[in-house]
Order: structure tokens, then C-alpha cells, then sequence
């Protein structure tokens, strides 16, 4: 890990519509392993954490949407331009055979790493992603070619229409699997861990809290119960590790450190 900020150029930038793009690093000198995540700054501007989507033959790649005004801002990013960028922080996912990973939305975006991993291991999994529309779901063409994959959208652009926490309990059903991972919102989290749990599978989540030093020195992304730091500990806790978290269903905490009510 590097909590040092380097600034690094943009080698290249993919547009999968105008609100998502790809970006691509070269030199990034850390072994990064997927689940983890970047701190991106732009000046002038702020300094946000990002997972990273790929790394592949010397290239590290992120992929942004736009929902706020920093990653707004970023979608002006283009080639050549340099970016600051400091980690890879936190823990990631580990390898095993005969898994499910399910994605939802932009949590989807560290599963794109870790197939490729477990392909390239040669082994067994499958997936299952969702999102609002087709547009949501990043990487289709890859995850169609990797291993057998269910889409599902809110409003059945591509695949079934519904949601993943419907398709959960067949795919494990007919499917010989001993592990899950899994990432996007903490509804379909709690969900996944609860179909997890009751079927005696081992599971991996990675999700998201307000993060600021990215070291584990502010506190501010520490979960009730268990005391975990995400930006150390986490963003991919283990089950024995989610089952100590006494926070889930809550509202995430903003920058003062404030939360006021529950997740309907």
C-alpha cells in the first residue's frame, strides 16, 4: 500500500455511454488484488476511493459513473490528462472454486477483476447481475464470455426483469457451489448473506461506507459491532467478519459522522 499520492496519465479512456466510462493507468508499481480500492484526486476538485475493475497485461483499470459532482467532473477526464491516485488500500477478495459472484449496479465493477482471476485459475463460478436498465450493468460482453451468466434489470432491458435477490436461490439450487461473492447495494447484500447462510455457504462482500484518510486513522468508516475499519480491514469482509457488523439496514454515515434513520 502506498498512502503517498503519485499523479500518474491517462492512457486511454472507454465510454460505455456518457454517465460510465472506463480509465486506464499504466506504472502503478503496488500488486493490487481485486476488492481493493483507489483514492482518485483531481485538483480543485476533491479526492474520492474507487475500485478497481481490472488489471490486466500491465494496465490498471477504473471505471467511473457519474452521480455527483466529483465523478461528474471526472467524466471530463481524457488522455494524457494526469490524475492523482494513492493505494491500492484495504483487503480484497481470495480465490475460490465453484463460486457465485453477484453484482449489482456498480458493485459489479470488482467483480469484473476477480472473474477475470478465477478464469484465469481455470476455475468454476458463475454470475448473476442487476441494475435499473441495461446501461447499469458494465462488462456484459465479458461476463457472457466468461462463464454462465443471468442478467437481470428492473425494467428487463437485458435478461429477466426483477430483481438478483429473486434468481438467488435457483442459481444455488441447481448449481454445486461453495462459495459467494458479492457486491452493490446493502439491500441485496443483506439479502445474499441471508440466502448464503441458510444454504451453508461460505461468502465474501464487498460495500461501501463514507471514507476520508483511506489509512485507518480517521475512524469514519468504522461499522458498529465488530470496530472494522473498511479502508483497512475491509471493503471485503468474510462471514464470520459480516456477521459481526450490528449496523446493516442503516443509513450511512455523512461526513460529520452523523446517521439518522434506518433504511426503509
Amino acid at each position: 500500500m502506498s498512502d503517498k499520492m503519485k499523479t500518474y496519465p491517462v492512457v486511454d479512456v472507454k465510454t460505455h455511454h456518457p454517465d460510465m466510462k472506463s480509465f486506464y493507468f499504466t506504472q502503478i508499481e503496488e500488486q493490487i488484488h481485486p476488492g481493493q480500492f483507489f483514492n482518485l484526486w483531481l485538483p480543485g476538485v476533491d479526492e474520492k476511493p474507487f475500485s478497481v475493475s481490472d488489471v490486466y497485461q500491465g494496465i490498471m483499470e477504473i471505471t467511473i459513473k457519474a452521480v455527483g459532482p466529483f465523478t461528474r467532473a471526472f467524466m471530463n477526464v481524457k488522455r494524457g490528462d494526469l490524475i492523482g491516485i494513492r493505494g491500492p488500500f484495504g483487503q480484497g477478495f481470495t480465490l475460490h472454486q465453484h463460486s457465485l459472484l453477484i453484482g449489482g449496479g456498480m458493485g459489479i465493477v470488482p467483480l469484473h477483476y476477480l472473474a477475470r482471476l478465477l478464469r484465469a485459475k481455470g476455475f468454476h463460478f458463475e454470475v448473476i447481475l442487476g441494475g435499473r436498465s441495461e446501461k447499469d450493468i458494465p462488462f456484459v460482453t465479458e461476463f457472457s464470455e466468461w462463464a454462465p451468466t443471468t442478467f437481470v434489470t428492473e425494467d428487463g432491458s437485458i435478461g429477466y426483469q426483477g430483481l438478483v435477490t429473486q434468481f438467488i436461490k435457483e442459481i444455488i439450487y441447481r448449481s454445486k457451489l461453495s462459495h459467494i461473492y458479492s457486491s452493490g447495494p446493502e439491500g441485496m447484500l443483506i439479502r445474499v448473506m441471508e440466502e448464503a447462510a441458510g444454504n451453508g455457504l461460505d461468502y465474501e462482500i464487498s460495500f461501501e461506507r463514507y471514507m476520508k484518510c483511506g489509512i485507518g486513522i480517521c475512524g469514519q468508516c468504522v461499522v458498529d459491532g465488530s470496530g472494522i475499519r473498511l479502508c483497512k480491514e475491509g471493503p471485503v469482509l468474510n462471514r464470520d467478519e459480516a456477521e459481526n457488523v450490528t449496523e446493516w439496514g442503516m443509513t450511512h454515515r455523512n461526513a460529520a459522522g452523523k446517521r439518522e434513520n434506518k433504511l426503509s
